[in-house]
């Protein structure tokens, strides 16, 4: 398949960016907004976990613990509530001033999901999910993307989506396929990636819902910028 080709199957409708309660890196943010902008894709920030913290802070034993002072004190419904209003407000004026200059539609709202892993199943076509793990990996917004670009990829349509996005994001990405349901094949590009530590790694949603449980560790280890490709 040439590059022409894949480029040709390479449409983003949606670029999403899911996060927790405590926001995300800025750098992160930045770069989710960038990659939107750069394929006229809309931006779609999602928080995880606000119904189930809900249901939390209405147990009577509820507590928080502060990031800052490190002091325990009572969860509450109204005392969520406030946060939560909190980390909306500070999220709305992060994204409006990112999105304005290339005029990049978006939205902000709950994902009803305990965690990004949920999401991956509802990834439709022409959508991307960015987990960043580490700022300093990320290029930075309107730059061009350094050395360090792995696209591991099947024979499905996502894995042809994936391959062309890293085309467009670094003619010299590393490509590792995977035969679809191959198992010993999966284990070696696992191993492979161990070795190679992208700065980004950009694969089709459907394989890491499939090997979640070992490719959650690995990506944790490698602190790279994720790309799921739906």
């Amino acid at each position: 398949m040439t590059v022409t080709t894949r480029l040709t199957e390479l449409r983003l409708k949606r670029i999403l960016l899911a996060m927790d309660v405590s926001g995300p890196m800025p750098a992160t943010l930045s770069f989710a907004v960038t990659l939107a902008a750069r394929f006229e894709a809309e931006f779609q920030a999602l928080v995880l976990a606000q119904t189930q913290l809900a249901r939390a802070a209405a147990l009577p034993f509820a507590t928080e613990v502060s990031l800052l002072a490190g002091m325990e004190r009572r969860l509450s419904t109204a005392s969520l509530q406030r946060s939560l209003e909190g980390l909306s407000a500070r999220l709305n004026a992060m994204i409006t001033e990112l999105t304005a200059p290339a005029r990049v539609p978006w939205s902000l709202a709950p994902a009803g999901k305990s965690a990004w892993e949920e999401l991956l199943l509802e990834l439709g076509e022409g959508s991307l999910l960015v987990l960043g793990h580490d700022g300093h990996h990320l290029p930075v917004a309107g730059g061009p993307v350094e050395d360090g670009v792995c696209v591991l990829y099947d024979d499905s349509p996502a894995g042809h989506a994936a391959l062309a996005l890293a085309d467009a994001l670094d003619r010299r990405a590393t490509p590792l396929h995977v035969a679809s349901g191959d198992e010993p094949s999966a284990t070696r590009v696992l191993a492979r990636l161990t070795s190679l530590r992208p700065r980004i790694l950009i694969l089709p949603a459907a394989f890491l819902a499939q090997h979640a449980a070992a490719l959650r560790p690995l990506l944790t280890r490698l602190g790279c910028t994720v790309l799921v490709v739906g």
